[in-house]
C-alpha cells in the first residue's frame, strides 16, 4: 500500500517530525468505515521536579493540557504491510483542528508539543518540525502497543 501519509510515532522519545508529503495512492485501500475521536492539544516541555502539572508522556515531560481539542475521525485501521501503525482519516472538522494544532505547534518553537489524548490516555507528544496540512496520517507505535487495540480506543472516541 502506497500511503500519503504523514508518520507519527507513539514510542519514539526523541523529536518527531509531521510532515505534509503526498503520494499517489487511496486512503480507502485498508478502510473500516468507522468513526471515532482523538484529542489533541498544544504544551510545553517542562521539567518533572519543578512543576507539579509536569507528566511524562513516553519519556517526554511535558504541562498536562487543561483543555483538549477533539478531531473527529472518519476511518481508522491498523496499517497493513506489518507495521505496528495506525492510519487515521480526518473528517473535515477534525482535520481542521489537526491541521491548526500541528501549525501552532510548529510555529511555537523547540520546546512546543502536540500532546494526543486516545481513549482518555495520553499517548504521544510530539514535537513537530513544519505544520500538516493533509486529513491523513500514520500513528507509529511501540512494540508493547496493538494497533487493533488503538483502533478500537478511537473508534470508542
Amino acid at each position: 500500500m502506497t500511503s500519503r501519509a504523514p508518520m507519527i510515532s507513539l514510542a519514539v522519545l526523541g523529536v518527531f517530525a509531521l510532515s505534509a508529503c503526498s503520494a499517489a495512492g487511496s486512503s480507502d485501500d485498508a478502510s473500516s468505515g468507522k468513526t471515532g475521536l482523538i484529542e489533541m492539544a498544544v504544551s510545553e516541555t517542562c521539567a518533572d521536579e519543578v512543576d507539579s502539572e509536569c507528566v511524562s508522556v513516553n519519556g517526554e515531560n511535558v504541562l498536562l493540557p487543561t483543555v483538549f481539542e477533539q478531531a473527529g475521525v472518519k476511518d481508522s485501521s491498523a496499517a497493513e504491510g506489518g507495521q505496528n501503525a495506525v492510519d487515521v482519516t480526518f473528517d473535515e472538522a477534525g482535520a481542521k483542528v489537526f491541521q491548526t494544532l500541528t501549525k501552532l505547534t510548529a510555529e511555537s518553537g523547540e520546546s512546543a508539543r502536540l500532546v494526543i489524548r486516545i481513549g482518555g490516555e495520553l499517548q504521544a507528544a510530539v514535537a513537530v518540525m513544519e505544520a500538516v496540512e493533509d486529513d491523513l496520517v500514520r500513528i507509529g507505535l511501540s512494540s508493547e502497543d496493538n494497533a487493533q487495540d488503538v483502533v478500537d480506543l478511537i473508534e470508542e472516541g
